[in-house]
């Protein structure tokens, strides 16, 4: 099964719209002439709320990481492309050759290098100290020097450099690809397993706030000195229609007793939920969108029994991976604006989805290892089968800049898919798994999650 899991933990691929007025100037105004300063508007809460963001994300997930981890090994185990090497660098490569080809940025080319040197100071300082601090294995055992990741901070600190000085200055369009190759750089980094997603996501952090740091000491030597003038005022538009990019990601509980009743061998314990979405808004109220999204929910096998009586023999434990579905749905979204910028949200969708295929998983006895030639056997496969599922979604949001917004929501799924089960039959000579049919059965998987968003508005 070919499941671009981390291409939607790319999802922090939605970093590449989310971040493009990760510093912008302007915040909702009362009105059209006064700026009101208050919190939100506030340069350290400008500067950073994106890093600090994109800091706690790590910091929740770093005891999840390992099971983020497997399902990259599940499904995409033998990724081995290594663009991240280079791709990272693509947003000062462009600065620079714009700046070649006569189109002007921000800063004239002297100021804006000094604001780079700085910002690279900053970040390789940061990323290196904490490395040898940190000291965290790699995933794939090569090293310990796993946190953060230095090509994802390097990647989100160039990504941040050409949209502080065509993003902001000229056209979003340019921030956008900025942050699809620092986003594209991450997930690499995860596919190829050399990093964690807590240290990607501490990386980009670190690298958005380097940039941001490195042009505040660049701006208290040059002053006035080296800019370009600009081209036009940015107002915020908020009367327009809420078009907009998300990312999510939440607690997901089961509801239904086919995951969740403790009087069977298997069940489900609480889980995670993390999704990519959008939707184009005809007016200010009502839009169509999409997500693409999954849920995943450990399970609970301390009542296994097993028919097989020399299982104890040779195996000293079991676990079971986890119970995943994905999905994709489409349908109506709705937004009602509040005051001081706050929105009511809701979506209802529907559309097909499929669980992941998993295992029961014996772990061998060190005395039978060389007999099996491996120290975990898959014992027994599940193999569930698309079906059509809906959601329905409702949220609280605030927008902080001119660009983003944050979201708490709850949403509701629903789906019921056919399962068949595999028992192992033999092991065949070249060491592949043979499996027998053990029957099939429909699990419904209904649950609710809870979350957070990071919304990018499409003004």
């Amino acid at each position: 099964m070919k499941f671009n899991l981390k291409l939607t933990i790319s999802s922090l691929s939605l970093l590449n719209i989310i971040i493009f007025e990760a510093s912008s100037q302007n915040i909702i105004p009362v009105d059209s002439l006064t700026m009101k300063r208050n919190f939100w508007n506030s340069k350290p809460v400008r500067v950073s709320v994106v890093p600090a963001i994109l800091l706690a994300g790590s910091a929740a997930t770093w005891g999840a990481r390992k099971e983020v981890r497997s399902f990259r090994n599940r499904y995409l185990p033998t990724f081995r492309y290594h663009y991240d090497d280079y791709l990272q660098y693509a947003p000062v490569v462009a600065v620079l050759g714009l700046n070649a080809a006569g189109v002007k940025g921000k800063n004239k080319m002297g100021r804006a290098l000094v604001s780079y040197a700085f910002s690279a100071a900053i970040m390789g300082t940061v990323v290196n100290t904490v490395k040898y601090m940190a000291k965290v294995e790699r995933p794939d055992g090569s090293s310990r020097n796993s946190f953060p990741s230095g090509h994802t901070a390097n990647s989100f600190m160039n990504a941040t450099f050409l949209h502080k000085e065509y993003g902001q200055f000229r056209s979003p369009l340019y921030s956008i690809g900025a942050y699809t190759a620092a986003t594209a750089t991450a997930v690499g980094r995860e596919l190829n397993n050399r990093h964690w997603i807590s240290d990607v996501l501490a990386g980009a952090g670190i690298g958005i706030l380097s940039t941001e740091v490195g042009y505040i000491i660049a701006d208290k030597i040059f002053k006035e000195r080296g800019a370009h003038i600009k081209l036009a005022n940015n107002p915020v538009p908020i009367q327009l229609k809420p078009s907009f990019i998300e990312m999510r990601l939440g607690y997901a509980q089961a509801l239904g007793k086919d995951l969740t009743d403790k009087s069977q061998d298997l069940f489900a314990k609480g889980g995670f939920n993390l999704g990519l979405e959008g939707a184009y808004f005809f007016s200010k109220n009502l839009g169509v969108g999409g997500e693409f999204a999954f849920s995943s929910f450990p399970v609970n096998d301390d009542n296994l029994k097993f028919n097989d009586p020399d299982i104890p023999t040779v195996a000293e434990s079991h676990y079971t991976q986890p119970m995943g579905i994905r999905y994709l749905h489409v349908g109506p979204y709705f937004s009602l604006p509040l005051a001081s910028n706050w929105f009511i949200t809701g979506k209802l969708g529907g559309g097909s989805s499929t669980g992941a295929q998993g295992d029961i998983i014996l772990r061998i006895r060190e005395d039978y290892q060389e007999i099996f030639q491996t120290n975990e056997l898959p014992y027994f496969r599940y193999k569930p089968k698309s079906a059509f599922s809906w959601s329905a979604g409702l949220g609280i949001q605030k927008q902080i800049k001119r660009n983003i917004g944050i979201k708490a929501y709850a949403s509701y799924f629903d789906s019921d898919n056919d399962f068949r089960f595999e028992i192992i039959d033999q092991i065949a000579a070249n060491g592949t798994y043979l499996f027998k049919d053990y029957g099939a059965e429909k699990v419904r998987f209904d649950n609710i999650s809870f979350g957070i968003g990071l919304t990018a508005f499409l003004w």
